[in-house]
């Protein structure tokens, strides 16, 4: 019986087991499993596959016919077989039959070939960037959702701290007053302030729940499944450069790649259009075989050149080729738009990661203070100096203090993350 139950704590011991997970396992975890990257993934194969097949128009082609003529009329029948039958089977034939083979190759198109195959592969390279738009996206995703919930877990950690601290002074404070020492009115307010720490201590349980929900969605953890943000949160102690950063983005970051894929893309279409100006030069080399048999034997062979310009066709060509100059314009007009918006979010997020960092050195800053205040007051009001209000308001100032150097910690994180997104610094 002793044995059973042992081996029942140790399976509830087991299950209960949180996972702790550290960043990099997570991000592993994000981007092998993300469907907005297999999704891309296969859009990239698709067009890779629409690049190889343009190859085609710069192969010859190869072309088999076979037909079989029933003629109404044996008038029609004799001077139509005439060219392949012999006179004593023209008259009693009725029946022709018709193979022919022919090989084929276009010489000349103005480009037309050459564009679309550049063109297709500007779609493809275009693909390529968005892929490496969209695993940034999910990375900083990751990232935000990782030190949330780290930070989260130790703002649970802090409001505990708190909580036992005014539960502390409601002690100290109750002890007093069965000694006649203090009033009723100074244990409620303790008692008030320790309700209180443990309604927050609740409220940041809850908050870090929801964190890690994100987490376990991101990393495609099940619902029932328990984790833990596994990992140190400490200063960041990257410094940026606007200039480098600027530089650095405007030549490799994938929203400016796509654009400028495009405009190549744009560019062909452009060239495919101006192509229709150009004639169009194609060799033939062909045999047929004609006459009353199922295998014919009757064979000509021909060898062509087909040159064709259209001189007249409408008005169509001149606009089609005009919109397509004035789409590579709009183009170049979103590039310098995406370049200027890239500009701006660089040095926001640099700000804003900066503002962070100051953030940590004034919280540690007032941490030491509230710590020593609170100290004091503690001392103080132990030896029956000082009054409970300045006592409950300090031990508060320094729960606050102690909170808000971890969220500074994190929040200096995230900013660094959301940094790294926009000025993609990432190693490939």
């Amino acid at each position: 019986m002793k044995i059973v139950l042992a081996v029942f704590v140790i399976l509830a011991l087991v299950s209960g087991t949180a996972l702790s997970i550290t960043l990099d396992e997570a991000l592993k975890r994000a981007v092998d499993g993300s469907y907005l990257l297999k999704e891309q993934k296969e859009i990239v194969e698709s067009y890779r596959f629409s690049y190889i097949s343009t190859i085609d128009p710069y192969l010859p082609r190869v072309d088999i016919q076979s037909s079989y003529i029933r003629s109404l009329n044996s008038r029609d029948s004799v001077s139509s077989y005439s060219s392949f039958s012999s006179a004593s089977d023209v008259g009693s034939s009725l029946d022709a039959y018709t193979f022919a083979g022919s090989i084929s190759y276009r010489i000349f198109d103005g480009g037309e070939r050459y564009a679309k195959r550049k063109g297709s592969y500007s779609l493809l390279e275009r693909e390529k960037e968005r892929y490496k738009g969209i695993r940034q996206d999910v990375i900083y995703s990751i990232k935000n959702a990782f030190y949330t919930a780290l930070g989260s877990g130790l703002i649970v950690g802090k409001r505990r701290e708190a909580f036992n601290s005014a539960e502390r002074i409601y002690k100290l404070t109750f002890a007093r007053y069965q000694e006649g020492i203090t009033r009723k009115s100074d244990v409620l307010q303790a008692e008030v302030r320790m309700t209180t720490a443990k309604i927050d201590v609740q409220r940041a349980e809850r908050e870090y729940e929801k964190a890690l929900e994100d987490l376990k969605s991101l990393i495609f953890m099940k619902t029932e499944e328990t984790v833990n943000a596994d990992g140190p949160l400490e200063e960041p102690d990257y410094r940026a450069d606007y200039a480098s950063l600027a530089e650095r983005a405007i030549r490799l970051k994938p929203e400016i790649m796509t654009q400028e894929k495009e405009i190549e893309r744009l560019n062909m279409a452009y060239a495919e259009k101006r192509s229709a100006w150009f004639p169009k030069i194609d060799a033939e080399l062909q045999q047929t075989r004609q006459d009353k048999r199922f295998f014919p034997e009757g064979r000509s062979d021909s060898f062509m050149i087909n040159f064709t310009f259209p001189l007249f066709d409408g008005v169509g060509r001149y606009y089609n080729m005009k919109g397509a100059l004035s789409d590579v314009g709009a183009a170049k007009q979103r590039l310098e738009e995406t370049k200027r918006t890239v500009r701006l979010d660089i040095i926001k997020a640099i700000k804003d990661y900066e503002l962070t960092l100051a953030n940590i050195s004034l919280y540690r800053e007032l941490v030491r203070e509230a710590t020593t205040t609170f100290n004091q007051l503690l001392g103080e009001y132990r030896v029956g100096k000082g009054d409970i209000l300045s006592l409950l308001q300090s031990e508060k100032d320094l729960a606050s203090a102690k909170e808000n150097e971890v969220d500074a910690l994190y929040r200096a994180n995230v900013a660094l993350s959301y940094l790294e997104k926009v000025a993609y610094i990432y190693d490939e």
